[in-house]
């Protein structure tokens, strides 16, 4: 890389920093969904303050993968009958950072692909921690977390959408490939990028210190259990989206996260399993 590539790499780095600031409405909503006592009252209340957010929320309460057999109308009808409290907190938060960042300069991000990615790694993390029961993990926060890991793509997709559509144009063009050449091009993981996003829209410092401490050896005794849980649904994620998915490589997640091989053997089964359901949801977030 020649030095005046270098420096307009490293000024439109900073320029992360100029991120788009969120609308007075979302952010309200993300105090909600990151408030750990808020009632559905409240939630249905602050959500319905963004109709395309509550729209999205309908759309996927109605759709395929959660079979459901009449039309759902209103948001707390699908909270209760539907989606659940946790879950719609956790995919606001998903869907409200998406929406703010157009990627369609990038011609070769594909949205449904990114969901998939980031909804595999979200269950997987659920389901270990639901079976580890780790003391600093819940279910839901290993979720969330999980949802938020590759947020970073989409920050590369809105801000380097030339770069990045070179990368992912490229034969090989898997997420291990795409990450690396990230890392290599901008002098910043796709995990920093994502936590510079975090930290300009004040998210809660437990999600912001996950993504800027992903895959350091610099991480707090009490997220240690967080990164390893992260690492291995990232990697199950990884070994179910391969055309030729087997449970070959489960055992050398297992070693690499210190997890208990029957525990995420299980873990992968079960999403292998369930692959087709969350394409379903995955298709019908790419839309948007």
């Amino acid at each position: 890389m020649d030095d005046i590539t270098k420096l307009s790499i490293e000024s439109r780095i900073n320029k992360l920093k100029n991120l788009p600031a969120l609308p007075e409405a979302s952010v309200r909503i993300l105090e909600v969904v990151n408030d750990p006592d808020v009632d559905i009252e409240r939630l249905v209340k602050v959500i319905s303050l963004s109709p395309a957010l509550v729209a999205r929320l309908l759309g996927l309460a109605n759709s395929a993968f959660f079979g459901q057999s009449t039309q759902i109308d209103d948001l707390r009808t699908a909270i209760v009958r539907v989606l659940g409290l946790q879950l719609v907190k956790s995919l606001s938060l998903g869907i409200l950072l998406n929406v703010q960042l157009d990627p369609n300069q990038c011609k070769g991000f594909d949205s449904q692909s990114f969901w998939m990615h980031s909804l595999i790694t979200a269950v997987a993390a659920q389901k270990l921690a639901n079976e580890c029961h780790w003391q600093n993990v819940s279910p839901t926060n290993a979720y969330t977390c999980g949802l938020l890991l590759h947020i970073g793509i989409l920050v590369a997709a809105f801000a380097f959408p030339k770069e990045l559509d070179e990368i992912l144009l490229q034969e090989s063009n898997s997420f291990f490939y795409v990450e690396a050449e990230i890392e290599k091009r901008f002098g910043h993981s796709h995990y920093q990028m994502g936590y510079f996003l975090l930290k300009k829209w004040r998210l809660p410092e437990f999600y912001q210190s996950m993504l800027k401490r992903f895959n350091s050896n610099d991480m707090p005794e009490n997220q240690a259990e967080l990164n390893r849980c992260l690492y291995a649904s990232q990697q199950i994620c990884y070994l179910i989206l391969d055309q030729e998915a087997d449970e070959n490589g489960i055992n050398l997640i297992a070693e690499q996260a210190r997890l208990p091989v029957e525990t995420t053997l299980k873990v992968f089964r079960t999403l292998l399993a369930g692959k087709d359901n969350v394409q379903k949801l995955a298709s019908e977030m790419g839309e948007w």
